[in-house]
């Protein structure tokens, strides 16, 4: 029997060191065609003038599900969520680019999903402080990269507001959210994250992710925020999925 569990657990290396292998060098690649067709749309792939600023082209730009409402009312997330907002929803032509930015290593596309997500975002804020929701610790192993960290680093750039990457974590195992049930998912608590008060007591926080879809990690995110001492949260996606 301990023969057996050591060859498994070098089977299990033996797979992580594959994933990651596998994921650096898609990461290489991604980083050459960005290199070879440095103006291109990430959408249809179009020839974009050099004059461009990068991004879509309009056609693609035109296309993306805008969300007409914007802003929802945050007690329908949660009474602690001080607002919540999202420019587009979670629909074709804009799916794709997420899945890719969190999935396939287009870490190049944080700077167009920060891009659309600045409209939405709040500048009159004082002691604002950008903070992203943690990933979990079994796609950074896979990954090697946070997309929201990526995606919040660029909003700042943006925006002039200042972010803190490792104000928030998670402090729960279990499977990453994309892997569970939306039952599971209602399952989530404040006790799945932890702030550091030190970063968070004060400050009016922009909680910044790539998706919402049941309300869930937003919801545990901020209870986690409010304990350690946050004036307000406001929560803010590039997409937001419409309900069933």
């Amino acid at each position: 029997m301990p023969k057996f569990v050591a060859h498994q657990r070098g089977v299990e290396g033996d797979i992580w060191h594959h994933g990651r292998m596998v994921s650096a060098l898609t990461q290489i690649y991604n980083h050459l065609m960005a290199l070879a067709l440095p103006n291109s749309c990430p959408c249809c792939h179009a020839a974009l003038s050099p004059h461009h600023g990068g991004g879509l082209c309009p056609p693609c730009y035109a296309k993306l599900p805008w969300w007409n409402m914007g802003m929802i009312l945050a007690p329908q997330l949660h009474r602690l969520i001080d607002s919540y907002a999202a420019p587009c929803l979670y629909e074709l032509p804009l799916r794709p680019l997420l899945l890719q930015f969190k999935f396939s290593d287009a870490t190049h596309l944080s700077a167009i999903l920060a891009r659309l997500l600045l409209p939405v975002v709040p500048r009159h804020l004082p002691n604002s402080l950008i903070i992203p929701v943690p990933s979990h610790a079994a796609r950074l192993r896979w990954r090697t990269y946070s997309h929201t960290v990526l995606l919040a680093r660029q909003l700042s750039q943006l925006s002039g507001i200042p972010q803190h990457s490792v104000a928030l974590r998670r402090v729960q195992g279990g499977l990453p959210q994309a892997e569970l049930t939306r039952a599971q998912r209602l399952k989530l608590s404040g006790s799945s994250f932890a702030a550091n008060p030190l970063i968070i007591h004060g400050n009016n926080i922009i909680l910044i992710d790539d998706i919402l879809t049941t309300g869930t990690t937003a919801k545990a995110c901020t209870l986690a925020l409010k304990r350690a001492g946050a004036a307000q949260v406001h929560v803010r996606t590039v997409a937001y999925t419409r309900p069933e």
